[in-house]
């Protein structure tokens, strides 16, 4: 009887491990599997923006504050006066650099001329941080 019941013991314990066991395809034959399913396809179209009917009515190409871009109308020692393509004049105290002259195309970076700061020129004034050509 003893023989009988290990004989079954062992039985039910194989089984057991048998269901517990991996399958006969391993990780790696399963991820590939996996991976080389292609998902369904979407039922809708992607959106898509419609023409443009008429040109914008404000700037798209904003500059950030502290930014000048315009030309160079006029220079003197330590001042330039940049006229921007909205015809905004700002006078701009400090070094331009000797390749910069009148008619160059330029993006300055500037700040709030100082309070006991003097404005060189006509236009709004503003102290050059940097100033470099453009194209």
């Amino acid at each position: 009887m003893k023989t009988i019941l290990g004989l079954a013991f062992a039985a039910v314990a194989v089984g057991l491990l048998a269901g517990c066991a991996p399958s006969s395809r391993g990780p790696a034959e399963s991820a590939s599997a996996a991976a080389s399913e292609t998902p369904p396809m979407s039922s809708t179209d992607l959106p898509t923006l419609e023409p443009p009917t008429a040109p914008p009515t404000a700037p798209t190409d904003a500059l950030p504050n502290g930014t000048v871009a315009g030309r160079v109308s006029a220079t003197s020692d330590g001042c330039l006066e940049v006229t921007t393509d909205e015809g905004d004049v700002w006078s701009l105290t400090g070094a331009a650099g000797a390749s910069i002259s009148i008619g160059d195309t330029v993006l300055a970076k500037v700040e709030p001329l100082p309070a006991a700061g003097t404005s060189c020129g006509s236009g709004t004034p503003a102290r050059l941080v940097s100033v470099g050509l453009v194209g």
